[in-house]
């Protein structure tokens, strides 16, 4: 195992880093006009308030437009976010966007 940290210390991960930061800033330039957003500091994910109903009801309109986002309850004892994770395709962030910026206004958007 020290030899391996020894190796991965080593290792430059520039272009993820690079990567993620285009795709975190990408979801947060996107979004930012309809979701309060959390959680965009570092990680793969952002915590997003649900703009309507409870989280849980949130993702369950999301799931109803074949998107899966995780409730904000499986990570906090409230139930008012959801949490995305932006470690994907672009064309399948993209595809996100357009599904969560469409049921932003409603569940029946």
């Amino acid at each position: 195992m020290q030899w391996a940290a020894l190796v991965a210390a080593d290792y430059d991960i520039t272009g993820r880093v690079d990567e993620y930061r285009r795709k975190r800033d990408f979801m947060v330039r996107e979004l930012s006009d309809d979701y309060e957003i959390a959680g965009a500091n570092g990680a793969f994910y952002l915590f997003v308030k649900a703009p309507w109903g409870t989280g849980t009801e949130f993702v369950k309109a999301a799931i109803d437009h074949s998107l899966l986002v995780i409730p904000g309850n499986v990570f906090s004892s409230q139930d008012t976010h959801f949490r995305i994770s932006y470690a994907a395709e672009n064309a399948t962030l993209e595809r996100g966007v357009e599904v969560l910026k469409k049921i932003a206004k409603g569940p029946d958007q």
